[in-house]
């Protein structure tokens, strides 16, 4: 039993682990259209040919996201980097920024 724990504890980290802290957050595209705060992440919606990088990524991606203290709330990143139920925050300054994964960062020793 023990076994299937570390197992499935590995698994669990190597899921998590970034390599490049880029992935961890994204641009708000319309910032100030939102109430700052962390929440997990429903759903995401292509927007079509809305995107600022039209040869790099044509599209943004809608984040539709059930904030902690209630609520409901969307918003619009120019990359595809998050996925449904992450937990993520919405910084003053404009941020999408992954929070799954830090603990177990931090148990490992891997600060930024």
């Amino acid at each position: 039993m023990r076994a299937a724990h570390i197992v499935l504890l590995s698994i669990l980290a190597g899921c998590t682990y970034v390599t490049d802290p880029a992935q961890n957050e994204s641009t708000i595209v319309t910032p100030g259209n939102f109430i700052a705060g962390s929440g997990v992440i429903e759903n995401i919606a292509v927007v079509p040919n809305k995107g600022t990088k039209k040869e790099k990524e044509p599209h943004l991606y809608r984040l539709y996201i059930r904030m902690d203290v209630g609520g409901f709330q969307s918003v619009d990143v120019e990359d595809n980097s998050f996925f449904a139920g992450e937990a993520v925050e919405l910084t003053n300054d404009g941020r999408v920024v992954r929070v799954s994964g830090t603990t177990l960062q931090e148990l490992f020793g891997k600060k930024k």
